[in-house]
């Protein structure tokens, strides 16, 4: 095989690795019972009097009427050779006597928690949200799987 072709397959190779990371920023909603949630990406909201950098993590909640929803929204740091860390979490219980569409959110100081092998100056920040709606009349439906945020970089 010519070093041409094998180069290009070795650069296929790569390509085909990298499809899962552009797919991957893209915002995932679930619906479920007349409810929609979409969590947003990650936005810096301002600095502390400590000099921490605040991140802000909304969620769009759409319902129809006569619905409660509670949503348990997990803020993560992505990391590539390790599960992501686990950052907090939030819990929102909402009430729909019409339809509705609200932006829910937190806010949190940046974590510093990436070593050298990570890249020790910037966090690669998430949210995750699942939830569960309870119709008026009716019983709660199951829990839905969880969706991801777009992963935002944030240097420290």
């Amino acid at each position: 095989m010519s070093f041409s072709r094998k180069a290009a397959l070795a650069l296929t190779g790569l390509a085909a690795l990298a499809m899962p990371l552009a797919v991957a920023g893209a915002a995932s909603a679930s619906t479920s019972t007349g409810c929609t949630v979409t969590p947003l990406k990650p936005v810096w909201d301002h600095t502390n009097s400590s000099g921490n950098k605040v991140i802000r993590y909304d969620t769009k909640v759409s319902c129809s009427a006569g619905r409660s929803i509670e949503i348990l929204d997990e803020r993560r740091d992505q990391d590539n050779f390790s599960l992501d860390d686990f950052e907090g979490s939030k819990v929102y219980d909402l009430r729909f006597d019409s339809a509705d569409t609200v932006t829910v959110s937190v806010q949190a100081v940046l974590p510093d928690a990436d070593d050298w092998t990570e890249g020790a100056n910037t966090e690669e920040m998430y949210h995750a949200v699942g939830f569960q709606v309870t119709p008026d009349n009716a019983p709660a439906a199951p829990w839905t799987n969880w969706d991801d945020s777009p992963m935002v970089q944030f240097g420290l």
